[in-house]
């Protein structure tokens, strides 16, 4: 990752990063910052932010994401998702006293949308109590009561992103399948009333306006919706009309690792990390995505914080590998168990072909990868049923 990517990281997350801020935290950051200009393996620090995947169960079924109907993809026919996968509020505070003090903040999801979590607000206070800021996002396409808008408000949440594909419901559904666009819409104006109501600033919302080409006419109409409601942060990113199982190792080549430069190539292993329901970490939350719910498969986890206390995981061999790895990529090649870790054929650290296989909403249009069948879900069509990638 250059260092433009690493300023928009952290501008984007200002509001994690910086708010609720103390002499500790400050402290924290400033190590972690020393020894990533360092490439030290062993971490003086804890990661300022932690994702806590409290579920990785979701209403919708997405194209882009491990939820979409698999549609012949083999990979997402192996994914493996039970109502059981769900982390205890006694999980969540666990991992939080662990943390407390010095990390910046939590950031409650990963592969699936914390709003299925029926203790979400509980969790969202747990961590407000320990001076955590607490980051939330969510496709808010969920029918919910008036005092579940506002027990969402008075949670201690500080960090809301809603993600939004279109304004009309026949552009949104094409790519957040099973989702209701007025629902969500709804949902946004009632949160954005209450708070208004109770005088408060938090939590700052943020809608992710996902564009394609077919909803390009309707993101500055949002854009005047959000304003109008008061919405801080109004983000744009071009989509993905390919799945991210397809940019899984092993569906693409491996051409060889990145020369060492300056800087790691890669911030992860130094400022954040990713626990999943179970307890299990792994470094990061875009590589390996279609290998974590598939039973059989090695997700190549790093510990689990419920057997094992979280500082331990962090300076364990295997993070201090992937902190090698991100130093100097060449790494890999001297020596061989590296090539088993979970960081191997990652395409910030590796020269792959895996964007030869890309399909952004930019290059390509919804109708030239997909169709809809007799029930208006999209399937994708078979001459590019293979293909996906990221820029």
């Amino acid at each position: 990752m250059d260092s433009k990517m690493l300023i928009a990281a952290v501008t984007r997350r200002r509001a994690w990063l910086f708010g609720r801020m103390n002499p500790r935290k400050a402290l924290n950051m400033v190590a972690a910052a020393k020894d990533f200009a360092l490439k030290r393996e062993t971490m003086n620090a804890l990661p300022a932010i932690v994702k806590i995947d409290i579920s990785p169960l979701c209403n919708l079924r997405c194209t882009a994401c491990v939820h979409a109907d698999p549609n012949g993809n083999p990979t997402l026919e192996k994914q493996v998702f039970d109502p059981k996968h769900k982390m205890t509020v006694e999980q969540f505070t666990r991992i939080v006293d662990q943390i407390k003090h010095k990390a910046s903040a939590v950031s409650v999801y990963y592969l699936g949308d914390p709003m299925v979590h029926p203790d979400l607000d509980r969790m969202c206070r747990v961590a407000a109590d320990a001076g955590l800021q607490v980051h939330v996002s969510t496709n808010f396409s969920f029918g919910l009561k008036d005092d579940r808008i506002r027990s969402i408000v008075e949670s201690g949440l500080s960090h809301l992103t809603v993600c939004i594909d279109g304004l009309s419901q026949e552009k949104y559904q094409r790519t957040r399948v099973g989702g209701n666009i007025a629902r969500v819409v709804n949902n946004l104006e009632r949160v954005a009333k209450v708070r208004k109501e109770l005088g408060r600033k938090d939590p700052m919302i943020e809608v992710q306006y996902i564009m394609f080409q077919h909803n390009l006419e309707e993101v500055e109409k949002a854009r005047k919706l959000c304003e109008d409601l008061g919405v801080e942060q109004f983000s744009t990113f071009w989509g993905d009309l390919h799945n991210w199982t397809d940019r899984d190792p092993g569906n693409f080549d491996v051409l060889g690792p990145k020369p060492a430069k300056g800087l790691p190539h890669c911030y992860w292993p130094y400022f954040s990390t990713v626990i999943k329901y179970n307890g299990d970490v792994i470094p990061c939350c875009t590589h390996r995505q279609g290998m974590q719910y598939a039973p059989g498969v090695d997700s190549r986890a790093f510990g689990n914080v419920f057997q094992t206390p979280f500082q331990e995981i962090w300076n364990s061999e295997h993070y201090r590998q992937a902190r090698r790895i991100v130093s100097d990529p060449t790494a890999s090649d001297r020596d061989p168990k590296l090539k088993e870790h979970f960081c191997d054929a990652c395409p910030v650290l590796f020269e792959t072909t895996r964007n030869e296989n890309a399909l952004w909403g930019d290059r390509a249009s919804f109708d030239e990868v997909y169709t809809l069948n007799e029930k208006g879900k999209p399937v994708r069509k078979a001459a590019v049923a293979g293909g996906s990638g990221e820029s």
